[in-house]
Parts: structure tokens; sequence; C-alpha cells
């Protein structure tokens, strides 16, 4: 998998722009507030049809412009493909000339590892930094998750919506049920399935970072802590929980409240881990991913690094590029940075000023 070129028009600070990248790293540079994280968001789009940072769309179209247009050429198993995403009053994506109505068409065609400084939230932050960061890994694995989860929120906003009525009929509710238990069996299987496939990389990648002092381990906890895969007894225990949740006025129960807990030598990080050990720890996960990628792919992702200087020490540094050497990478910082067999772009106020 790599990144050919990319082209922007009224994408964020940048007017006009073309780029074209090199197989292995790919080193954009520039004072803060120039532009080089666009680069990455735009990249992100193709990935996942969206912002890595949470934005509406039409907040990354340039100011006073009615319309962005981002383009890319990349590559996936040696085979050239083509995408476009014109961001106005609706989203218009074309993937090799083909026009795309939803995004689960999309996801996961061109696959990516993100790192930002805002990656440090997977162990600090809520659970729903966690399942996020599931369902986008899962979902550019299996375009079919894409679709359970979009139909298994839909079942929960309706299901959310008869609950807070105070007067829903409790055999309607059961119905819900029944589609809630339908889509969490899987969702649950999906999740508990790449939560083991990455324990061994997380595990080794610890081992090698810590010099064999540390031992992660990752955990999946599911909101129904027994007996996740068995669809009949979910059903079970979701009623079991639908007369507290008429009290309440929302489901208590499905994948929309799971969580993953990782361990240092026992302890929960989350808790009792150092800053390095946090820091290190969301290196060995990221790490993990591109590995598990290409396990169940055949095909290492693009790997993004944004900012990544605030958060990993030198020796650390140089642990992380000796793994991802043979990858394709793009990297950005404030200060360029000598590395072997790479592409710099220097960024201005949105232009590329320079490229050696």
């Amino acid at each position: 998998m790599k990144i050919n070129s990319l082209s922007l028009l009224n994408f964020r600070n940048y007017e006009c722009e073309n780029f074209k990248f090199c197989d292995n790293i790919n080193f954009i540079y520039g004072a803060n507030g120039q532009g080089k994280t666009n680069i990455i968001e735009a990249f992100y789009y193709f990935c996942t049809g969206r912002s890595f940072k949470n934005v509406k769309d039409k907040e990354v179209i340039k100011f006073g412009e009615e319309f962005s247009k981002i383009s890319i050429l990349f590559e996936s198993f040696s085979s050239e493909n083509s995408a476009e995403i014109i961001l106005k009053d609706e989203k218009i994506i074309t993937l090799n000339g083909v026009n795309i109505k939803k995004l689960s068409e999309l996801v996961g065609f061109l696959k990516a590892v993100l790192f930002t400084p805002d990656c440090l939230d997977l162990i600090k932050g809520a659970p729903s930094e966690r399942r996020h960061f599931l369902d986008v890994f899962i979902s550019s694995l299996y375009p079919v998750y894409f679709k359970l989860l979009l139909n298994y929120y839909k079942v929960l906003k309706q299901k959310n919506n008869l609950l807070k009525s105070k007067s829903a009929d409790i055999n309607l509710i059961y119905v819900w049920n029944e589609k809630m238990a339908e889509f969490s069996h899987l969702i649950f299987k999906y999740r508990a399935f790449i939560i083991d496939k990455l324990a061994p990389f997380v595990e080794n990648f610890q081992n090698e970072i810590s010099n064999g002092k540390e031992k992660l381990k990752i955990v999946y906890n599911p909101s129904v802590k027994e007996h996740y895969g068995d669809r009949q007894k979910i059903l079970d225990i979701i009623n079991e929980h639908t007369k507290k949740e008429m009290e309440t006025g929302f489901c208590l129960v499905g994948p929309h409240r799971d969580d993953f807990s990782l361990y240092i030598n026992g302890k929960d990080i989350k808790h009792f881990g150092s800053q390095g050990q946090i820091r290190c720890s969301v290196l060995s996960l990221k790490l993990s991913e591109c590995e598990v990628v290409n396990e169940i792919c055949g095909e290492y992702p693009v790997i993004l690094f944004d900012d990544i200087a605030s958060e990993i020490d030198k020796e650390r540094k140089k642990f992380l590029f000796d793994k991802i050497k043979d990858r394709q990478v793009f990297i950005t910082g404030t200060e360029k940075e000598i590395m072997k067999n790479a592409n710099y772009i220097k960024i201005e106020n949105g232009r590329r000023i320079g490229e050696e």
C-alpha cells in the first residue's frame, strides 16, 4: 500500500497544491500553523470519508470558497487507484471513476495507521476513545463491520427514543432488543477477534521497547461480560435489563458500552502508568496495528505520524524508525530531520516551497 500523489484545491489553507511522494519516508516540515497536518487530514479522508479532527466537512473548505476538492493516486497490491472527494453542500466521492453513494464503499480501500498526540487519549481518555479506535481499525479491515455498526446505532437510537417516551410498550422494546442482539453478537465477535490479533504484537513490541522490563497485555471488556458470542444469551441479558432501562430512559447493555484495558506487569496503566509508559504503550499499539493489517490483508498500511517529536524521545524514535524503515511513512515536524532515503517537503502558509 502506498500513496503516489495528492492534489488539494481549497482545502483548509491550501488554494491549489500538488504533491508527489516517495516509497519510503516523506518528511513534511515547517513552522506551526502552516498546513502540515492538513496533508495528513486529507489522507485520512480517503481512509474513512471523514476528518480525524471530529469537525464538519464545511469546516475544511478554505475560507471564502464554496467547495473543496482533494484527489489522490495510490497503489494497493500493485494496482493503481484514483479517488476524489468534493466537499460542498454534500460530499461527492469518486473511486476509480465511479461515484460512491455510501461511505461503506470507501472505508478500507486505503489503509493507514494514524499516530497523533491525541492518540494518548487511547489510554487516559473515556471508553468512547477506545471504542472509536477499535471501530475505525476493524472497519478498515472488514468493511462489512462498518455496515454492522451503522445498523446497530440506528437500532440503538430508535430504542433510546422509545425508552425516553416513558410510556413505551414493553413488548415493542422487546422487538428492538431482538434487533440489538442480532447486531451485538457480531460486533462483539469482531472486537474480541481483533483484540486477540493485537495481543501478541502488543506484548512483543512493549518487551522490545522496555528491554524486557515490561509485559503489556490488552484485555477486551465487553458490556456483556459472559457469553458475548452467543446471540440468544445476549438477548436474554438485554431483556433482563429492560425494566431498569425503562426507568433510566436509555439503553444499558450493548457494544456502545464496551471498553478495553491495557496492563503493564499486571497493573492498569490508565490508573497506574507513567507518562513514559503511556507513550510507549500507544506506540506498541500503533505498531501492532500495522502488523495485524499485514497479517490479515497481506500488505502493510501507509503510516501517518503527525508531530510525533513532541511525544517520543530520541531512543524510542530510533526504535520506531527501525521498525518502519521499509514502509511508506508520512511524518510532520517543525524541524527538518536528516533521514536515509527520505523525501522532504517544506510547507509555508499552505504552499509547498521546497522539496528535495
